[in-house]
């Protein structure tokens, strides 16, 4: 889980409407702002804050005001068939087109049993699990993943040819909560190592590597370096697996044709590629009967013998979500150096920031 350790803990409200009016300055529609906050607040509340405005925020800000992503949406469907979609996203926001992509699937899915759809010329989408989710009350599994600037290196190599490049699955239970998968292909997110760097905490040992493909554990040696692939050489072929789906079927950028990473390029535009994919549970089996054996599966599991001194075994998914409920609670913790990010962006567009 890509979350932070601590900070100034603000309520969720006051940071949701303050996020919402900074995009709005921009020249964000009002809809699009609050799309666009709802998917970062939702990740900060997950405790997935690499995704969240703690990460993000002042880098989508500064990327909008350089031209560098287009704040209109706008979008032009380029190949389409009962099942699938391609949909041209002109540069704009990430959250935007994948919104869009993921509820074309869903209302394909709706029709054929399953669909997938893709974008291409798109930018950073936040948080894959949130399109995931969006299946979820339809009764049905949902799927997203895009790819990313290069932060990885393949098996046996100390080039970045690889992104994080996430995917996400989203799976439907009855008394249960879903079953949430979100994982990036690298061992952590880069925005972890930024959030360390940021603090200048030490990383966990075999999280990252240096300029020369040994371990470290300096943030800012791993952020000139390389970023561990989770599984070895099996991670390499997932990422490559994504790649392939995200930028080359979609006619965007992978690997390295990417210009830069989203705080170290504010030139030219990003080019990301995403697939989503939504599967009817009804085309298979009843939806209680399927939730009912999801149930029983995840109490299967959560009651399987534990090993020496663990006390509990989680469902994916199950943190975040006791994470959700106690950031409400509690409120989000920002860092200290992003929280004066925030005030001096407020200062800019004059929308100050909220107390904590």
């Amino acid at each position: 889980m890509a979350g932070i350790d601590g900070g100034i803990l603000f309520s969720p409200d006051p940071l949701r409407a303050w996020t919402q009016q900074i995009f709005r300055k921009l020249g964000v529609g009002e809809e699009d702002a609050l799309l666009l906050t709802d998917s970062l607040i939702e990740a900060n509340l997950r405790g997935v804050d690499t995704h969240g405005i703690t990460r993000v925020l002042c880098v989508y800000a500064e990327r909008i005001r350089r031209g560098v992503v287009n704040p209109e949406s706008r979008f032009t469907v380029l190949r389409e068939k009962a099942s699938t979609a391609l949909i041209d996203c002109h540069n704009s926001i990430g959250q935007i087109g994948a919104a869009k992509a993921m509820r074309m699937a869903i209302e394909k899915a709706r029709r054929t049993g399953v669909a997938f759809t893709a974008v291409t010329h798109s930018n950073h989408y936040g948080m894959a699990a949130y399109w995931a989710m969006m299946a979820l009350p339809q009764g049905m599994i949902g799927f997203s993943s895009t790819n990313a600037p290069a932060a990885a290196a393949p098996s046996g190599g100390r080039t970045a040819m690889f992104g994080t490049n996430p995917f996400a699955v989203a799976v439907p239970a009855g008394r249960e909560l879903p079953v949430v998968l979100d994982l990036a292909t690298t061992v952590v997110a880069r925005g972890r190592i930024i959030l360390h760097a940021k603090e200048d905490k030490p990383l966990e040992p075999g999280w990252a590597f240096d300029e020369r493909g040994n371990p470290t554990t300096d943030p800012h040696a791993a952020l000139r370096g390389l970023l561990a692939p989770i599984g070895g050489y099996k991670g390499y072929g997932i990422m490559l697996a994504v790649d392939l789906l995200c930028g080359v079927l979609t006619g965007s950028n992978y690997g390295t044709h990417f210009p830069g990473f989203l705080a170290d390029n504010m030139v030219d535009p990003a080019d990301v590629g995403s697939v989503f994919a939504a599967v009817c549970v009804e085309s298979f089996m009843d939806l209680s009967e399927f939730t009912e054996a999801v149930d029983r599966a995840i109490q299967e599991i959560r009651t399987s013998e534990r090993a020496d001194g663990v006390r509990r075994i989680y469902i994916p998914g199950e943190i975040e979500f006791e994470k959700r409920a106690e950031r409400l609670a509690r409120g989000i913790p920002i860092p200290e150096p992003v929280v004066r990010d925030f005030i001096a962006l407020g200062r800019e567009l004059n929308v100050p920031f909220p107390q904590s």
